[in-house]
């Protein structure tokens, strides 16, 4: 699987994530601020270099060196969570680095809640269990970024449980339908 690999400033991070990606410099800063709140310590993947010296090198490097490793299909996922529209080039190539046929791939609607039971269902391991979700319903917004149908004015979660059921019916519909190939 092909990784994304670069050393440097913020900057030259942001524009290698932009180049790979096919994306504008904007979505890629999303990323970059993404990964770098995911991403507290540094890791194999990612993680920032730090210059605390008073001498010149601050000035040179600013808060310090970042460096990046990670999958081309991690960076489809993080884009993916953010709503940032990938070109259908990107997406056909990352598909294919993982076994995964481009014509399954789905575009999730926000206003219709389905970004937002997609981040949900990430975060409960994958279950597609209706009741896990019952704490959205009546709840504050958890995903309050989203521009769902759902969201009421003063920040509840205004979905029911049909609604739940309906849109996980169809992620389940979608996830059953990735064929991921081994070698």
């Amino acid at each position: 699987m092909d990784n994304l690999i670069a050393i440097g400033i913020r900057k030259r991070i942001e524009e290698s994530i932009s180049s790979e990606l096919g994306i504008p410099k904007s979505d890629a800063e999303k990323i970059f601020n993404f990964i770098k709140a995911t991403y507290q310590e540094n890791t194999e993947e990612f993680g920032c270099i730090e210059f605390n010296t008073p001498n010149t090198e601050n000035l040179i490097f600013g808060d310090g060196q970042y460096y990046i490793n990670m999958s081309k299909g991690l960076f489809l996922i993080i884009a993916h969570c953010l709503d940032i529209t990938l070109t259908r080039g990107v997406v056909s190539h990352i598909c294919s680095m993982l076994g995964i046929l481009s014509q399954v791939y789905y575009k999730t609607s926000q206003k219709k809640g389905e970004t937002c039971l997609l981040r949900e269902y990430l975060r409960n391991e994958n279950n597609l269990n209706v009741h896990t979700y019952s704490y959205l319903k009546g709840g504050e917004c958890i995903n309050n970024d989203l521009s769902c149908q759902y969201h009421s004015y003063n920040g509840t979660c205004c979905i029911q449980e049909t609604n739940i059921e309906n849109i996980l019916s169809d992620l389940k519909i979608i996830i059953g339908n990735l064929h991921i190939e081994n070698d």
